[in-house]
């Protein structure tokens, strides 16, 4: 069966939702836009879903929504339908004491890596550890890519090495340069809108996986990618 990516996400503000694609440009840095913004605090610390010396937990920020307008701001939707853009007075009154909405400056948002896969079979191999009859929701590990496989954590053997996907234009195909395994948080866990609180998926990843599901990857190659495209090399 050809490994065919089967979703497209971008997080305009880190922590909170995002956009799904059918089209997807990536740029040295990763998806266009992916945690360009955060919510940031006077300290500097960005709004998270835990604490710790880089974030500050913020109740209740995935249930919020982001994405660009035609000017390329980010435009935040609050749980009551209320938007907010950047230097708005009412996101500290919403999101926290001192906090406004932040484009990346010298220190980057991303965690680790600019792009973020994992596999279907991944997904459903996940679910059946949770003993759930249905994959466990993507949207839970906020990937950029999701890929259409038949072996389960087939894409942490790519660690090391490079994939190709199929080319979305006339230009060079998407080439990316694989890292590591994804090592998950709390994040995982807490209620989204449409989902609820799971304990249950980081505790079976500790248990079981070493905390990992996904891989993360670096760009080599810019390029767009397109739903239906193919790997065609790894």
């Amino acid at each position: 069966m050809p490994l065919t990516v089967v979703g497209l996400a971008s997080y305009p503000v880190k922590s909170m939702l995002g956009m799904d694609h059918e089209r997807l440009v990536f740029d040295t840095r990763g998806a266009v836009g992916d945690r360009l913004w955060a919510v940031r605090h006077a300290d500097g610390k960005l709004g998270s879903g835990k604490n710790s010396r880089r974030f500050r937990r913020i109740p209740g920020l995935l249930e919020y929504r982001a994405a660009y307008d035609d000017d390329g701001i980010p435009v935040v939707t609050a749980p009551d339908g209320t938007t907010l853009r950047p230097g708005d007075p009412r996101i500290p009154e919403l999101l926290g004491e001192g906090t406004e909405l932040a484009r990346e400056g010298e220190v980057g948002h991303q965690d680790a890596a600019g792009v973020s896969l994992v596999g279907t079979a991944s997904l459903r191999a996940l679910g059946e550890l949770l003993g759930d009859a249905d994959p466990v929701d993507v949207r839970r590990l906020r990937k950029n890519i999701v890929v259409e496989t038949d072996e389960p954590w087939i894409e942490e053997s790519w660690v090391g090495g490079e994939i190709t996907f199929g080319a979305a234009g006339t230009g060079d195909p998407l080439r990316l340069r694989v890292g590591k395994r994804i090592k998950r948080c709390v994040m995982t866990t807490q209620a989204q809108l449409e989902l609820p609180a799971d304990s249950r998926v980081l505790k079976t990843l500790t248990a079981d996986r070493d905390m990992c599901v996904g891989v993360y990857a670096e760009v080599v190659t810019p390029a767009p990618l397109a739903l239906g495209a193919t790997v065609v090399a790894r």
